[in-house]
């Protein structure tokens, strides 16, 4: 199995960005101490719902100051920059960290970033394709050359070549069926949510299956990893009473800062899924925020020892998936109490956290055995 650490570098309003920011390195540097396998940082821009706007440059100051730990992005949205020089430091940090980089992806669903970045982001999933297409063609050919509907490039050679063969592990942030669709089709691992309930992830998997044994992958090894909240206490309800209100003016910012569920965004191409799952919110009568932080209480590994472990144990019974990001930050608390989180949930939670066999749960029939209507 593998763990690691989400760091989330959330702010609120009466937050010292600074102290925000080292607090997240020190949880990057706990995570290598208590021997988590990885730490993720994020991209966002123009909000406290995350002050890290350039996860490459965070990544490369978490890689310097911690000797085992690998580092991802999660994620890197890929739109907003030329592929190229993506490629460039993504090469550069593999060779610079020996290989401990992973490069998570996305295509973006704040709609201000890509309006202040002149990108037009109905473009994003065309572009996300035809950026992973360069990236790839200048990590595994010695010169490249491309072109395409956005990028165009007479032949080039990326230098330093990768250290990784054939290139630095890619994984995809896939919520909506389409990105699922096209994520399976490349054959890349999926990064799946938090704020699912097993049966959910359960069903994105079955969908990335049928679709990726068409297209001749090996299921079985494709190392998809599952997000969650994460928190070890007494109790589950001392937790909640101790960060519900910080995680629901963290998940408000975001509903904010993304701006995809305004009714002038509702119909933007590309992002359909979003505002149907907006307005399917609508109709119940819920309060989208509330609702999904209540929820996420309930779905991930947060409370007692005891119940840590039988949300897990549930997860990998349900899904298949042995690989966990772990957001302890989310919650708040503090420096010292997070870090002893962290610890409890390493010494304490994950032994008892049982594998799976991937081939218990893969779905390897045909695709005419396998139903998927539930996310269609």
């Amino acid at each position: 199995m593998k763990w690691g650490v989400w760091l989330i570098a959330g702010a609120m309003p009466e937050d010292n960005h600074q102290q925000v920011l080292q607090d997240s390195l020190a949880y990057g540097r706990a995570a290598d101490e208590l021997g988590y396998d990885e730490a993720w940082v994020l991209e966002h821009h123009f909000t406290g719902y995350g002050i890290c706007g350039s996860p490459m440059t965070m990544a490369a100051y978490v890689l310097a100051q911690t000797k085992n730990l690998k580092v991802g992005t999660g994620i890197s949205v890929i739109p907003l920059e030329h592929p190229l020089r993506l490629a460039e430091q993504v090469a550069l940090l593999d060779n610079m960290s020996n290989g401990r980089f992973i490069f998570g992806i996305g295509r973006g669903v704040f709609v201000k970033d890509f309006k202040v970045f002149g990108v037009d982001m109905e473009n994003s999933r065309d572009m996300m394709d035809e950026w992973v297409d360069v990236m790839q063609a200048a990590w595994t050919n010695r010169h490249s050359q491309f072109d395409g509907q956005f990028v165009k490039f007479d032949e080039i050679e990326l230098f330093p070549r990768p250290l990784t063969l054939p290139h630095p592990p890619v994984h995809v942030v896939a919520q909506s069926p389409s990105t699922i669709e096209w994520t399976a089709k490349r054959g890349l691992p999926m990064m799946i949510n938090f704020f699912l309930d097993d049966d959910a992830k359960r069903t994105q998997i079955d969908l990335y299956n049928e679709i990726a044994y068409e297209h001749g992958h090996d299921v079985d090894n494709i190392d998809h990893s599952i997000s969650c909240l994460a928190g070890v206490g007494d109790t589950t309800q001392q937790i909640v009473d101790a960060s519900r209100d910080r995680l629901i003016k963290w998940q408000e910012e975001f509903v904010r800062a993304s701006m995809i569920f305004r009714k002038e965004n509702m119909n933007m191409k590309g992002y359909e899924w979003y505002a149907r799952q907006w307005e399917q919110n609508a109709i119940a009568g819920e309060y989208p925020v509330v609702e999904r932080v209540d929820s996420n209480f309930k779905i991930n590994p947060i409370g007692s020892v005891q119940e840590c472990i039988d949300k897990l144990n549930k997860t990998v019974e349900i899904t298949g998936v042995e690989h966990f990001l772990c957001g302890f930050e989310s919650l708040g608390g503090g420096r010292e109490q997070i870090i002893e989180s962290m610890r409890r949930f390493k010494e304490e939670v994950i032994p008892h956290v049982e594998t799976r066999r991937k081939s218990d749960t893969a779905q390897t029939t045909s695709p005419a055995e396998n139903t998927i209507s539930e996310i269609a």
